[in-house]
């Protein structure tokens, strides 16, 4: 008969779920999202708030539908951004930087891609008495 201490059979299971968990990981495959490239803007909502709809006498709402424009945002690797806005047979660029924010932190701005080619930017305002939006959200489809 043989006996296994309680310490040996801790120390056997452990390198036994570590093989496992490191040989599956050869294995394991990771569809990230990368928002880096060319996004073209499909729609955009403002959001109000509710004093603002209250005063405005009919012509606000909390949730708004933007008006529609040809843009097409580029995001690169270094972190620019490059925005083209085309309005008949004029076009206009403008350029900064992007970053990604994450859910529950205060930041002005956040980027989220919730599938492979659809991206949601958000831009929340900040807070103050005479702000009548609150947050900004346009929609894009990579191109």
């Amino acid at each position: 008969m043989i006996t296994v201490s309680f310490k040996t059979e801790i120390i056997s299971k452990f390198f036994l779920l570590t093989s496992c968990l490191t040989g599956f990981a050869g294995i394991m495959h990771c569809d990230a999202q990368s928002i880096v490239g060319k996004w073209k803007q499909i729609g955009g909502k403002m959001y109000c708030t509710a004093d603002a709809v209250k005063s405005s006498h009919g012509h606000l709402q909390e949730v708004m539908d933007m008006p529609k424009a040809d843009v097409v945002d580029e995001f690169k690797s270094d972190h620019t951004l490059t925005e083209t806005i085309t309005a008949g047979s004029t076009k206009t660029s403008n350029s900064g930087t992007w970053t990604i924010t994450v859910t529950g932190h205060p930041p002005m701005s956040g980027i989220v891609s919730d599938t492979y080619n659809t991206l949601i930017y958000t831009i929340e305002m900040p807070k103050s008495e005479h702000m009548q939006v609150i947050k900004r959200q346009w929609t894009y489809t990579k191109v």
